[in-house]
């Protein structure tokens, strides 16, 4: 993320604050209560919301190279780029709303970061709502993502995909409704 991104999250962080944890991160949580896992990494984490929900129940790791968390007492805060980062002794990487925050160069090289055996849960915006209205306005990169470049993407580094769904209804915001993709899959 270049120095006016990091600029702009900062700015967007100060002066935004929502507390709730997101409907994905929710969905991720319900999908994988039968499952024994330990630690997770929230990847591009933003303000917390959902690591500290994820923090009920697992070890959270939070990751985002545009703000200092201030108030982190039940997981560990990182300060560094997801992308780079070393994602090692993780059973899954958790991206909201991260992927389309970077280039296709950038996504290719956290999709190969990523150790076998680990789960990667994504919710992106697709690129077939980019002409949709967003609330908080076009002053910041967004990369939409093509569902078959995606699951392309996914497949060639080995993933198996255990969910996928493009559709409205997955990340609704006062009077916007993006079209979002949800993935869920493991690395073989």
């Amino acid at each position: 993320m270049n120095k006016k991104e990091v600029k702009y999250w900062n700015h967007f962080y100060d002066n935004f604050t929502v507390q709730e944890s997101s409907d994905f991160s929710k969905f991720v949580m319900d999908y994988f209560k039968n499952y024994h896992l330990d630690k997770i990494l929230d990847a591009g984490c933003g303000n917390g919301r959902d690591s500290f929900f994820f923090s009920k129940k697992y070890k959270v790791t939070g990751m985002d190279n545009s703000l200092e968390l201030e108030n982190r007492d039940n997981f560990e805060f990182i300060l560094s780029d997801f992308v780079n980062a070393d994602k090692k002794n993780f059973d899954i990487i958790y991206s909201r709303f991260t992927l389309h925050s970077i280039m296709d160069d950038e996504q290719e090289k956290f999709i190969k970061s990523i150790y076998p055996d680990t789960y990667l849960c994504i919710e992106t915006r697709s690129i077939k709502g980019k002409d949709d209205f967003r609330h908080h306005g076009d002053n910041h990169f967004r990369n939409f993502t093509d569902i078959n470049y995606l699951q392309k993407l996914l497949e060639d580094n080995n993933f198996q995909i255990l969910y996928i769904k493009e559709d409205k209804d997955f990340a609704i915001y006062k009077s916007e409704n993006p079209i979002c993709i949800r993935v869920i899959c493991q690395k073989k």
